[in-house]
């Protein structure tokens, strides 16, 4: 391994943190099927521009923007009520990087499940060409856990802070350290052109 941290061997780990992302994106990552999130930020970003602020968080599943268009694989909505957030994952940040140069977002376009359009579109935003990148460890809860949802957590923005106490114990990995060591070395030689 590069330096991984197993943390299922660490359940003392306590955290609110939360990120919002579309549904299929998160079920993407819940599946192992991905491993980076992209992100340019929210329109209305505590910092004014996405900043990868935390390093253990909740995927919080949003519907807002999401379209099947805008992406090359859809996932079902969780059967829950209009104001409920299913909440089966958490994730660890093992690498984050700027992405300035386009021909990297063409080098990961394998790696995950938005249309490049989409990825383009979101890199040349705003003033300045770039989007972020965070290769993630992705966990799932050993029991999902339904939320109210909150005006709190509302709006276009990447990170929020959950008021229910998630326990995070008996969390397993989506991927095995060896299936996610292939995929992380791949992305991370990418990222670090």
């Amino acid at each position: 391994m590069v330096g991984l941290q197993s943390l299922k061997t660490s359940p003392q780990i306590k955290f609110k943190a939360a990120f919002k992302e579309w549904n299929s994106v998160i079920e993407a990552l819940g599946s192992g099927e991905q491993i980076i999130i992209l992100r340019k930020g929210g329109i209305i970003e505590d910092e004014g521009d996405f900043v990868p602020k935390e390093k253990f968080f909740f995927l919080f599943p949003t519907k807002t923007h999401e379209k099947p268009e805008l992406l090359k694989k859809t996932f079902p909505q969780d059967n829950v009520g209009e104001n409920e957030i299913k909440i089966k994952y958490w994730a660890e940040v093992v690498l984050a990087r700027k992405i300035k140069n386009k021909e990297i977002l063409k080098k990961i376009d394998d790696f995950h499940i938005w249309k490049y359009e989409v990825v383009e579109e979101r890199f040349h935003r705003w003033q300045n060409d770039e989007v972020w990148a965070l290769i993630v460890r992705v966990f799932k809860l050993k029991n999902p856990v339904i939320i109210n949802n909150h005006p709190d957590y509302s709006g276009c923005k990447s990170w929020i802070e959950i008021n229910d106490e998630i326990d995070i114990t008996q969390s397993e990995p989506v991927l095995s350290d060896e299936e996610f060591e292939k995929k992380f070395k791949i992305l991370k030689e990418i990222l670090e052109e």
